[in-house]
């Protein structure tokens, strides 16, 4: 789970999901490149190569150099200013931790692969890492348009216009140590009025992955995949090699008619999503620091729920909806009320997400004890999800301990930042050395920012 980091804690955490299938699907946290190979290596090496084509797309525009100057400047972010006696940084650098000015300067392309580019929109994101909140405005062609800490991506052209000079301008302030600056990220928003082909290779992938899973005849499966082939075959990559955009997006528009039939297959399986936000009790602030961070981000959850009537929220701390029911007792009455329609899950049990190596039996049982009991007192709820995603590692008893009180099942994930030694299952009983287990899941990978079908199956 990606920790909450200062003002940054107020954001939700969407893309952390437990995940919850008709059909009991297992995870894997590989992604990328080597990752697409594999998963279409029920295509044709021609049918491969058209979807890892529209794969690619999805890669947005590279990062190129940055000028950058330690210290304060006066409008440094003016296109105008004299930057020619700036360092240069590429790739991954350090810089000091005083404030920082970065600049870039491109010409926006017509094309990227041999995709027109027109209609779409283009989103900026600059990455760089220091203990502690990271300050930053953001400004193009001199203007602000962004203020704030650890910021998501921002709209920087809607719409391109292909040959237009973009000017960049980052400003960090003071940090608590030095910063490491990674290459910024150039995020295409393709035009909705155009067939979608990161879209539609994902569809494929997520066809080819599903289809074996919800299929049980060996006949229909190899009569599907057929359809697959030849709804990939259909699509005219020569067509986007020449720039003609009619014809390739006429290729995609076909290909996507036809795997349409495999629709009704398909929604034979179903996944519920549901929003988490992880919050350190304790890391690099103050315990009250951690009340605020609480409200904020149980705020925004809640604030979700009307504009959103599907959108379900869980939460594991029972110390923090305590922290709400004495200091916040309004937003503690909402949680309740959206309790009882389904749509607020407390899990976890415990009184803390406690580190799961030190601390003996007496102390695990009692965090069960304290925070089950709240649950089911002040909130009318017998928690049978056990849930610690950032612990390093796990006692042993820890299964029978959970199952003697009332849990039945167990969430994690912190294995897999293991470089060495990657555990096999993402859905297993795991079990004590007394015999006692709980139903074990390994949500989708905390490294993986992919949601579909394809990082939720094997």
């Amino acid at each position: 789970m990606v920790r909450n980091r200062g003002i940054k804690v107020s954001r939700m955490c969407f893309k952390r999901m437990l995940v919850v299938l008709t059909v009991l699907l297992f995870s894997t946290c590989a992604h990328g490149g080597a990752q697409t190979d594999k998963k279409l290596s029920s295509f044709s090496p021609g049918a491969q190569a058209a979807l890892n084509r529209l794969s690619s797309l999805s890669k947005g525009l590279a990062d190129g150099p940055w000028k950058y100057h330690t210290g304060d400047v006066p409008h440094g972010e003016d296109p105008a200013l004299d930057d020619s006696s700036w360092k240069v940084g590429s790739g991954t650098y350090e810089t000091p931790d005083g404030s920082v000015w970065f600049r870039r300067t491109f010409v926006m392309p017509a094309a990227v692969q041999g995709y027109e580019l027109r209609g779409a929109r283009l989103f900026f994101q600059f990455h760089a890492f220091a203990h502690g909140a990271m300050p930053e405005i953001l400004y193009v062609n001199g203007s602000r348009i962004a203020l704030g800490e650890n910021l998501e991506p921002v709209e920087l052209v809607d719409p391109i216009v292909p040959g237009e000079t973009i000017h960049i301008a980052v400003k960090l302030l003071h940090t608590a140590d030095v910063k490491r600056i990674t290459p910024a990220s150039y995020m295409l928003h393709l035009s909705p009025a155009r067939p979608n082909p990161v879209d539609l290779e994902a569809e494929f992938e997520s066809a080819a992955d599903l289809l074996p899973v919800v299929t049980a005849d060996d006949k229909a499966r190899a009569t599907q995949q057929k359809t697959l082939e030849a709804a990939a075959n259909a699509i005219d990559i020569h067509a986007l090699d020449s720039g003609d955009s009619a014809a390739f997006d006429a290729s995609l528009m076909k290909a996507q008619g036809m795997i349409e039939t495999l629709r009704p297959v398909l929604q034979h399986a179903s996944a519920v999503l549901v929003g988490n936000s992880h919050i350190d009790t304790a890391w690099l602030w103050p315990w009250t620091e951690t009340v605020d961070v609480v409200r904020r981000t149980f705020s925004t959850a809640l604030q979700l729920m009307p504009e959103y009537p599907n959108y379900k929220f869980t939460q594991s701390v029972a110390l923090y909806s305590a922290w709400m029911q004495e200091k916040y007792p309004d937003i503690f009455a909402d949680m309740k009320q959206r309790m009882k329609e389904g749509r607020w899950e407390p899990v976890g049990g415990m009184w803390v997400e406690p580190d799961l190596n030190m601390p003996d039996g007496e102390s695990l049982v009692r965090q069960l004890l304290i925070g089950k009991t709240f649950f089911r007192t002040q909130m009318g709820v017998d928690v049978r999800v056990g849930w610690n995603p950032d612990s390093f590692g796990y006692n042993w008893q820890l299964p029978q301990i959970y199952k003697r009180s009332g849990v039945d099942f167990f969430v994690t994930q912190k294995l897999t930042w293991n470089e060495t030694n990657q555990l096999p299952l993402k859905l297993f009983w795991w079990q004590s050395p007394d015999g006692s287990r709980v139903l074990t899941y390994f949500p989708v990978c905390c490294r993986s920012k992919s949601s579909v079908p394809r990082s939720l199956t094997a």
